[in-house]
């Protein structure tokens, strides 16, 4: 059985990388009929923060990624951590290191100034206890074998090889006696039964490390697969996208500056879930031939194998599209259920879907449904003494009208255009400006047959008072 997992750190809230990386091991384990597992990685007990874990399982939960079991949190495991490194301290696969900080800035700074690559020189590995100086703090290190290559069979990079000697000895036991990232992930992926590790390539050399740590435990390492990076479009000092000489706009890694927020600030905006879900899958896989799909036609058709290798970009017009396809897919009743505020028709509703991208949009577009404010200034531009009568006359023979449709309604301001001498935007527009507070709207004769007769003449009664 495939077991995935997503194992987040709230020490900050849910992202658009980490999104996709939990989207993509939550529709491996879906595709497989395996489980998808959910674990919170809050060792790091200063930074990692309640609200941050909250808004964590609210994106999740929004993005409809339902997890199996309860959730897991490290900072509950100390014990299984603590008999972890006993066992390897028992085996001698972990020595003290003594190392004070300033001894590594000291080291750091002489292999850099040697053109050498920054690492631990393994000063303490053959160090036994009669070299062990009393009463001093001291951290555990990993003894990392020094010959030979770590090889892993990536899902989506291929064969991933490096020589043993490049690596260090990473610290795996702090001295104040707490687990580091490297071991306490990889206990819990052996403890849980993990079977495919599916996260962004930059853990690609904690994977490494991790491997060494799985054997030295007896463990079955799990399956691999590395996402490539997302890219954003680079921002100048304004905030404005950059262009290449070349006319193409240039990219870079993505940041909160380049559209990296959290994920719950996208569901704000109006987006659908499974506008953001289809998006989110396609940064950086695809199913040939198909662009819009549900989250089911997703679980069916998802392989992990066939992964981009190269970065994803993200484009926010591109989702926007996305986004416009799924609303526009979706039973208008169903929308209007989303908007209910509003308290719109399925007639309304459909007009605004003609503009809107996302939900916060449609709001926008609908616009017209609440009375308007202070229409005086906007209605000033548009109504004088040339049109006045002939304004007060449509307003007259709207309020009597018996078939408050579009069609007899653009035929009562045309009658009355007729009458006046006058064309129809003379009476069309200050019509749409008391209706809607605004010189720009949908059909004028939609807009007041969709809010009725009543409504209308409230309006319309509103402005004559104010023009008295």
């Amino acid at each position: 059985m495939v077991v995935c997992r997503f194992a987040p750190s709230p020490t900050g809230r849910l992202h658009i990388g980490g999104a996709r990386t939990a989207l993509f091991n939550w529709a491996w384990a879906r595709h497989n009929q395996g489980k998808f597992l959910l674990r919170i990685e809050d060792t790091d007990r200063q930074r990692s923060l309640p609200e941050h874990e909250k808004a964590i399982i609210e994106a999740m939960d929004w993005l409809g990624l339902d997890r199996d079991g309860e959730i897991i949190r490290q900072s509950e495991r100390d014990k299984i951590y603590q008999a972890a490194i006993e066992r390897l301290m028992e085996e001698g696969k972990v020595y003290r290191c003594y190392t004070t900080p300033e001894e590594l800035d000291k080291l750091r700074q002489e292999q850099m100034q040697r053109g050498e690559k920054p690492k631990y020189d393994r000063r303490w590995r053959d160090k036994t206890a009669k070299d062990w100086p009393q009463g001093e703090s001291y951290c555990l290190r990993f003894a990392t074998p020094v010959d030979g290559d770590c090889a892993i069979e990536d899902a989506i990079r291929g064969t991933v090889s490096v020589a043993n000697k490049e690596f260090d000895d990473p610290v795996i036991w702090r001295a104040d006696g707490s687990p580091t990232y490297n071991l306490a992930a990889v206990v819990d992926d052996g403890e849980m039964g993990i079977t495919d590790v599916v996260r962004g390539d930059d853990h690609l050399t904690n994977t490494m490390r991790q491997v060494h740590i799985h054997e030295a435990l007896g463990q079955k390492v799990p399956r691999f697969a590395h996402l490539p990076l997302i890219l954003g479009r680079r921002l100048d000092e304004k905030g404005e996208p950059v262009k290449l000489e070349n006319g193409e706009w240039a990219y870079e890694r993505l940041s909160k500056r380049n559209m990296a927020v959290d994920v719950n600030d996208y569901r704000d905006d109006g987006f659908m879930r499974e506008g953001m879900v289809n998006y989110l899958a396609q940064l950086g896989w695809t199913q040939p031939g198909q662009e819009i799909y549900n989250p089911e036609e997703l679980i069916t058709a998802f392989d992990i194998g066939k992964v981009h290798k190269s970065a994803a970009r993200f484009d926010l017009e591109r989702l926007l599209w996305i986004n416009q396809q799924h609303l526009r897919a979706m039973p208008v009743e169903q929308v209007a259920d989303q908007v209910a505020e509003l308290k719109a028709s399925p007639e309304a509703i459909a007009i605004g879907l003609e503009k809107a991208r996302t939900l916060k949009e449609l709001r926008s577009e609908l616009f017209w449904l609440q009375p308007p404010a202070a229409i005086e200034p906007t209605l000033q531009g548009h109504l004088g003494e040339a049109n006045r009568a002939a304004f007060l006359d449509l307003v007259e023979k709207l309020k009597e009208l018996p078939d408050f449709k579009p069609d007899a309604i653009k035929q009562v301001i045309k009658a009355c255009c007729s009458e006046h001498g006058l064309k129809f935007p003379k009476l069309g527009m200050p019509l749409r400006v008391s209706l809607t507070g605004r010189d720009k709207s949908p059909d004028v004769a939609v807009v007041a047959s969709i809010l009725g007769q009543e409504a209308c003449r409230e309006r319309l009664d509103n402005v004559l008072n104010g023009l008295t």
